[in-house]
């Protein structure tokens, strides 16, 4: 599934699923899509499609060569900007190919932003408009649409940031939308069993160690964080806490305020299972230690 209304030129929505036919079942996916996507389709944005995908069939590859170019261009200006970093290929040690050029990872911790408040101050005041952020960094999109003079946009708006003089955030790495807090956590149940079975809602830190029964997902960036079925740690509570202190908006939980989580009810309908509650308890004593006690995020504010 690629977006083209973040990379190329179709409408806001506009998505297309990919297939190649020697590699999959090309009428199942047919009829597995065909039984998901709307029976009434917005004809403008199909059309945006086939416009966006007519212009890359004719010129995509001097597209991509020039979107590319902005991009070098651009992680060179802000690499001079005191503060900022990026996080690349050889911050991540990987090699090139593995990360795609045209998203810059901006690491914005080093001029005293979270990357929520860097994005909303980019886009209030230099009309600058990252595709997200998190509480560490954002990430920007260098597109066929760009010019030298939307790459000369942010490298200012960046360095105007970085010129205000805040001290660097010493935030933990933990915090950064890649650590423990979004990798897999151990999943005693599947998510369609877990949000079918009864549940109970429990102040926030004593949801720890339990298994989820609702999905808490912080928006931006948009990665769950927590899926029913999941064994709740530590980890994952803090940084849900610090993205809702950082006024980042959250989907899923009943709660949005994060004041309590909605956990399975231990043994309910025999759906936990032995090795469910062995992995509940293993992941609980092998959580580090919590904070001060504390029933809500209030605390993060």
């Amino acid at each position: 599934m690629t977006s083209p209304h973040k990379l190329l030129t179709g409408l806001s929505q506009a998505a297309m699923l990919l297939v190649k036919a020697e590699r999959v079942d090309a009428a199942r996916v047919a009829s597995a899509a065909a039984m998901t996507r709307t029976t009434s389709p917005l004809l403008p944005i199909l059309a945006s499609l086939d416009a966006c995908r007519r212009q890359m069939a004719l010129g995509g590859e001097a597209l991509l060569e020039r979107a590319l170019t902005m991009a070098e261009i651009a992680r060179r200006r802000l690499r001079a900007i005191p503060g900022v970093e990026l996080v690349d290929a050889e911050r991540l040690g990987l090699p090139p190919s593995r990360v795609d050029p045209t998203r810059l990872v901006i690491d914005t911790a080093g001029i005293g932003y979270s990357g929520i408040a860097a994005e909303r101050e980019l886009r209030a005041r230099h009309a600058v408009a990252p595709e997200m952020s998190d509480l560490l960094g954002l990430v920007c999109l260098v597109t066929p649409g760009d010019y030298h003079a939307s790459i000369d946009r942010l490298a200012a708006a960046v360095s105007a940031l970085a010129s205000e003089g805040r001290p660097a955030l010493r935030a933990p790495a933990s915090l950064r939308s890649a650590a423990a807090a979004l990798a897999p956590g151990v999943q005693a149940l599947t998510p369609r069993e877990a949000f079918f079975a009864p549940a109970r809602s429990v102040p926030l830190w004593e949801a720890v160690g339990e298994v989820a029964a609702e999905a808490a997902t912080p928006y931006p960036p948009g990665i769950p964080v927590l899926t029913p079925g999941e064994i709740v740690t530590v980890e994952k509570m803090e940084y849900l806490c610090a993205a809702l202190a950082a006024g980042v908006q959250m989907r899923g939980p009943a709660d949005a305020g994060l004041g309590t989580v909605r956990v399975l009810i231990a043994t309910a309908q025999g759906r936990v299972t032995t090795m469910a509650i062995g992995n509940r308890n293993a992941a609980a004593s092998a959580a580090t230690p919590m904070p001060t006690p504390s029933t809500s995020c209030l605390a993060w504010r």
